[in-house]
């Protein structure tokens, strides 16, 4: 049973040239593969793209934030994930007592489940695009292939590439 995306208002080509901006693409993605369903963000692991995807939707405060990624750790896990992609879109702030436990534990739990590349699409501007700049910069000086991308097709084909070439 796959559950609806909806990519209404994307220009076409930034996902799938196949895709319309119109319509709504429904994934391969099993309601077992959904770790996180919530208004602030979703979790789910691609199983056509093997990759974990984090889509952040609204504002999280930092209990949320931290519980939610948590949940991602448990994707990473079950599926021996080394590829993550989070869509950072709408993040709007990642405060520093957050990005701090992001650098002291989330990344060491991250990269002991297996995972080795995470690419984020960032905001066109703002303080939430900076504020997941220096997270990307941190998980890169942590030892992860780590970049941001202004498109899901430039994250994806940038985690999907060897682990062990240079990042």
């Amino acid at each position: 049973m796959g559950i609806p995306l909806n990519f209404q208002g994307v220009k076409q080509g930034n996902l799938l040239s196949t895709w319309q901006a119109s319509r709504t693409y429904t994934s391969s993605i099993d309601s077992h593969d959904i770790y996180v369903d919530e208004p602030y963000l979703s979790i789910c692991w691609d199983s056509a793209h093997e990759h974990v995807h984090a889509e952040w939707r609204a504002f999280a405060n930092s209990a949320e934030f931290r519980s939610g990624l948590t949940k991602g750790i448990q994707a990473i896990r079950d599926h021996r994930a080394a590829a993550y992609i989070s869509d950072s879109r709408k993040v709007k702030v990642i405060t520093h007592e957050d990005q701090k436990w992001i650098k002291e534990k989330w990344i060491p739990l991250a990269k002991e489940g297996g995972l080795k590349r995470i690419g984020f699409v960032t905001a066109e501007s703002g303080l939430g695009k900076l504020c997941v700049e220096d997270v990307a910069v941190l998980c890169a000086d942590q030892g992860l292939g780590s970049r941001t991308f202004a498109s899901m097709d430039a994250a994806r084909k940038f985690v999907s590439e060897d682990p062990y070439s240079a990042a």
